[in-house]
């Protein structure tokens, strides 16, 4: 995919149509300068693109009346905070949707609105992109996990480099739809949700076990809802603007425990978590959980993803 350069001093929005969330940020890079960019306003929609559809692929009727909605109002948004460029990018719904194109024509229709339907590869590297706004990265491979409905994309990469990356097509929604019973999570569901992951999995444990990373970055979505549970549960909620947050191994382990044994009414006043999430919560936590096995340590949360990883390529930093 190319990514056309924009001026700096352009102030621009990027819509991250995503399987769960259509997610809009409204961004600038001051003329001249060299530092990350400025976030002016970001909102997302819950439209669960892909519910109902996903696993047939296609987009449903009822789904896409959501999604058209969302846009309306996420471009009006971007329109009332100054963006003077608006771009949507698709990701594993509409990539995998028999009519995804359909979807895309009536967004252009409609409201004007250009989406590119991105490929996997491409999503993972975008939403590294993104991370490296909000995280610093060292001489030591870190690992770069984001989940999302339909897929979710890894990243190995240092302060020098992405050594790999790729997308699987294994998200919440699909999990979700495969393993509903979940209120609570019973160790039978836990096992057989365990070993699927595992399977689609087998090219990513090859590498993390050649490279050994102890750090796992979590990309926005699910991992805002963990970052937002863990902080309370520390009891010191993420103060306003902060854009990551690292924490270990055991307290995630504790706040997975605590979410599998609930039922969904329970997991519906859980402090922290996004009502949206409430059921794709479970398999975010049993994907993560797989991926904590392979020598995992420490994890931090990364606000940035897709969406300021495309912002960053449209309004590259002046050197």
């Amino acid at each position: 995919m190319i990514v056309t350069h924009l001026p700096s001093g352009m102030r621009i929005a990027i819509i991250d149509l995503g399987t769960n969330t259509f997610k809009v940020v409204v961004a600038e890079r001051q003329s001249g300068s060299t530092t990350g960019l400025q976030i002016v306003y970001t909102e997302y929609r819950s439209v669960f693109l892909g519910r109902g559809g996903i696993e047939k692929h296609e987009i449903t009727a009822e789904a896409s009346a959501r999604g058209l909605e969302a846009l309306h109002i996420l471009m009006e948004k971007a329109k009332e905070f100054g963006a003077e460029t608006v771009r949507g990018f698709g990701t594993s719904a509409l990539r995998s949707a028999r009519n995804g194109p359909d979807f895309v024509h009536l967004a252009r229709k409609e409201l004007g609105l250009e989406i590119t339907i991105i490929p996997g590869e491409e999503e993972a590297g975008l939403i590294l992109d993104g991370v490296r706004q909000a995280v610093p990265f060292g001489k030591k491979p870190m690992l770069v996990m984001d989940i999302g409905g339909g897929s979710t994309e890894f990243i190995l990469a240092t302060d020098r480099a992405m050594m790999w990356k790729h997308s699987f097509e294994l998200g919440t929604t699909r999990l979700f739809e495969r393993f509903p019973a979940i209120n609570p999570m019973g160790m039978d569901t836990q096992l057989r949700m365990a070993q699927h992951i595992d399977a689609q999995f087998e090219s990513l444990w090859s590498v993390v076990d050649r490279h050994w990373p102890t750090t796992l970055v979590g990309s926005a979505g699910s991992f805002d809802s963990i970052a937002a549970m863990i902080a309370l549960e520390r009891g010191t909620p993420i103060e306003a603007g902060a854009i990551t947050l690292e924490f270990d191994t055991t307290e995630f382990d504790a706040l997975k425990d605590k979410l599998f044994a609930m039922t969904r009414a329970q997991r519906e006043t859980m402090p922290g978590l996004a009502a949206h999430r409430v059921d794709t919560i479970i398999p975010a936590l049993a994907l993560i959980e797989r991926v904590l096995l392979h020598g995992i340590e420490y994890l931090r949360w990364s606000q940035y993803s897709l969406k300021e990883g495309a912002a960053a390529r449209m309004l590259p930093a002046t050197v």
